[in-house]
Order: C-alpha cells, then structure tokens, then sequence
C-alpha cells in the first residue's frame, strides 16, 4: 500500500515483496517457507503449496489496502517451467540435492509466478533487477549482508521479460514498473518498453540514480519514447524518513527545470507545463499504483 502525503505530494510504499521465496540456495529458506506456510495455514513443503500461500498472503495484504509488490532480482529472466519440473526442484532443495542451475531456474520461473498472480489479484508489480548484492566478501564476513556493498551491474529487459511481456504485456489487469540502477536502459530498454506496451511503466530513478543530474537525464531518456504518464512519478522507499521531504522537492525542482527547458524551445506551452509538473507529483503515481 502506498501513503499518501498531501502536504509533500508523494507517496511512501507499504509493499508486498515475496524475494526470500525466490532463492531456494540461500541459507534458511526452508525455514522461510514454514513461517510462510504457518501465516497461511498451507503447506509449503511442496511448490504448489508455497504458490497458494503467496497467493493468499496477497489476497490479505489487499484486503488491507495494499496496491503494489516489489521484486528485487539478480537479472529479469523470467522463463516459466512445468509444474512437475518446478515441484522436482522444489523438493531437490528442500532435499539439499539442488544444483547452482535448478536454482537459478527456480527463481526465474517464480518471477514469472509473480506476474501471473499479478494479472490474477491486480496488484502493481514492480521490478528492480541488476543489484550486485554483498560485492565485497571480506565486508559481508564481518558485517554481514546490507552493509554498504551492494553495487550497480549492467541491466536487461526486453529480451530477459519476453515470456512476461508475451503473456501479459497487454492484459488489462497487469501492470509492472521497472525501475533500474543502469541508467543506460532507460533509453535503451525501459522507455521502448513503457512505450509499446499498455502494462509497463518506467520506474523512477532510485538509489545510485536520485541525484538531480541523473533524474535529469531520466526525463531526457525516457520522455521521448514513453512520455510522461507512463513513468511512475518520483516515489519513494528510503529507509532515511527524514530525507523524504528534500528528496521529493529536489525531484520536482529538476521536473520543473526539465518542463522550463521544454517551453522555452517551444515544444510545451507554458499552461501545459503547469498541468504536466502537477500531474507528475499527484495524478500520475496515483493512477500508476492504483490509488482509488
């Protein structure tokens, strides 16, 4: 769910995010999956219990409100398996048999799940793949993860969300927004894709990217192929509450400068400029998240 705050004119995100269920090879998702299990009263030793527990878990978080999930991923492929070869990787990994690839198969055919489930309950999905996590093991051994050390890796999506788009790009319930930490895909991937396709969004610039020159050149990379009401608007899920207030007007002060540079080329009038500055801090991230 997203709070919204009139006096800022922005939008915190409350999100649904099911990643510790992607990663059957990482330590304690076994036991991930029985809380899981036991807050759904299902049974999520086996893969089609785990996908009726997400299920319902979605069903309770939109019940409460909730618009949106987030997904933060290695890399967008998405290629869908069987459900017997699903259910056999599943159990391998309970089993402890599982191999680096079935992993990695895993996680790709449940990011696909994702976006099933939400062209099922029209929860927004967004996406943030193409985070190094824990780069420097000698920080991660003596911290632990979420120190400081997660960077930017190059990022792909046309290609990677072919079985996503082929599915459900044009489904009206469907909606995904992909955010990136390589600004090379806005224009190159993001901005086209936002542009073709009535399900995508291009996410606004976050983390190494929400500095006034980078969202800058966001504006500049997508707005020709997506324009304006097919980006998310600048949202916001810093864990630095007390930096929201400055993050949000810096971000409209560089939208405002990009709409001045625009009517002063003539491209804008200036009316239509009022109408798009409001529009991209109120009316566009409402109608991107569903906000009644």
């Amino acid at each position: 769910m997203y709070s919204w705050i009139p006096k800022f004119g922005m939008a915190t995100p409350r999100m649904f995010r099911a990643d510790r269920y992607m990663h059957p090879d990482e330590a304690g998702w076994a036991a991930r999956l029985e809380r899981l299990g036991a807050a759904a009263d299902t049974d999520t030793a086996t893969y089609a219990g785990l996908l009726e527990a997400l299920r319902a878990r979605r069903r309770v978080f939109k019940e409460a409100g909730g618009t949106a999930t987030d997904t933060g991923v290695r890399d967008a492929g998405c290629e869908p398996l069987d459900e017997a070869e699903a259910s056999r990787i599943h159990r391998a990994a309970l089993d402890g048999t599982m191999t680096a690839a079935e992993a990695v198969a895993y996680r790709r055919n449940l990011l696909y799940r994702l976006a099933e489930l939400s062209a099922e309950d029209g929860l927004v999905m967004q996406l943030h793949p193409g985070v190094l996590r824990n780069h420097h093991r000698p920080t991660f051994d003596a911290y632990g993860p979420d120190t400081g050390h997660d960077l930017p890796a190059v990022g792909a999506f046309t290609e990677p969300l072919t079985p996503i788009l082929r599915g459900f790009g044009t489904d009206p319930v469907f909606r995904i927004v992909l955010f990136t930490v390589d600004e090379t895909a806005f224009s190159r991937e993001i901005g086209p894709l936002a542009g073709f396709y009535p399900s995508v969004y291009a996410g606004a610039p976050w983390w190494f990217l929400d500095t006034p020159d980078a969202i800058l050149r966001y504006r500049r990379a997508v707005t020709d192929s997506a324009g304006f009401a097919k980006t998310s608007g600048f949202i916001d899920g810093t864990r630095a509450f007390c930096s929201i207030p400055a993050r949000h007007d810096m971000s409209r002060r560089v939208d405002a400068s990009y709409l001045a540079g625009l009517v002063a080329e003539h491209r804008l009038d200036e009316e239509d400029a009022f109408a798009v500055a409001r529009r991209l801090v109120d009316d566009i991230p409402r109608a991107t998240f569903r906000l009644g």
